[in-house]
């Protein structure tokens, strides 16, 4: 609870705590630290409930609906039951925030324009690739939890070519991810503007086709350079520059490949860009089944004038 021990609680710090709210995967320590940061912040309660919204819109664009023209936030967390809300968390967070509403609007933006930015292995062809343990140093490429190349196995065939990666089963249940770090000091100038548009996607599967998931990515840019990132930052990953979080929740009965991505936006300081992908099955009594990942891809996007 370090953060609250400032006047002023620390703005990256409430947004992770935010984003694993809303995926679900929030600890009773950070939950905690979460309410205190609410109840004592008008920012961190617009985050909120700005956050909910685009959540709850992503849901419904996930399920193939329309755009509400209402949404609500999404059901708290187990670990925020677990004791009485203070009176203003409880008026402010689940009163104001569970009645927020989303306006839809149009700009007329013109086009964009993708550029894409080179992933080692992106569709993981090499079936000797070497996945290093834990979070990957400057030397490595590839790095997480066991993971390994895989032909087609379990009724999954590749998504892009021959090979996937196969993010082995946790035995407890917990959440299986792997990482990589893309350069971006030799991004083109582009014009115009301190932030530019990134946008991440990827392919997964899993061999088990009955149980619910929740297949996740987030970015971090950061601005230190590649070689100089290790699993000592990513302890203090808070501290990025900007950072973003999507999560696809998969119903029991989809089968094949759910393709999902996310857009950041980078500050030009930012030399580094950490990407993360993972899986996590909420109930963890249901037998463990190894999950996939394929065709990952990174674009910067640029903004195009009509003509």
């Amino acid at each position: 609870m370090s953060e609250l021990s400032s006047n002023k609680p620390n703005r990256a710090r409430w947004c992770e705590l935010i984003d694993l709210h809303l995926l679900g995967t929030i600890s009773k320590a950070d939950a905690i630290d979460l309410e205190a940061i609410l109840a004592s912040s008008r920012d961190a309660r617009e985050d909120y409930r700005q956050r909910c919204n685009v959540d709850a819109a992503l849901r419904q664009e996930a399920a193939g609906q329309a755009m509400p023209t209402r949404v609500t936030a999404p059901k708290p967390a187990r670990w925020l039951t677990w004791r009485p809300l203070t009176a203003a968390a409880a008026g402010i967070v689940f009163g104001m925030f569970c009645t927020s509403v989303v306006f839809g609007f149009v700009v007329q933006r013109g086009f964009e324009r993708k550029t894409p930015l080179a992933v080692f292995q992106p569709s993981f062809e090499d079936a000797q690739m070497l996945l290093a343990k834990g979070f990957p140093d400057g030397s490595a490429h590839w790095g997480g939890d066991e993971a390994r190349v895989v032909m087609a196995e379990n009724g999954i065939q590749a998504k892009e070519g021959k090979f996937m990666l196969r993010l082995e089963a946790s035995p407890k249940g917990s959440p299986r991810i792997v990482y990589q770090v893309l350069n971006l000091t030799s991004l083109p100038s582009g014009s115009g503007g301190e932030m530019r548009e990134i946008e991440i996607t990827a392919s997964f599967a899993s061999a088990d086709a009955e149980s619910a998931m929740r297949f996740i990515i987030r970015a971090f840019a950061a601005s230190e350079a590649r070689e100089h990132l290790d699993a000592a930052w990513f302890d203090h990953r808070d501290e990025a520059i900007a950072s973003a979080t999507r999560g696809l929740d998969v119903m029991p009965g989809s089968k094949g490949w759910q393709t999902m991505g996310l857009k950041i936006q980078v500050p030009r300081a930012a030399r580094s860009l950490v990407l993360f992908f993972g899986v996590r099955t909420p109930d963890k009594t249901l037998p463990k089944a190894a999950h996939y990942l394929d065709d990952v891809q990174v674009s910067l996007i640029e903004q195009q004038p009509l003509p």
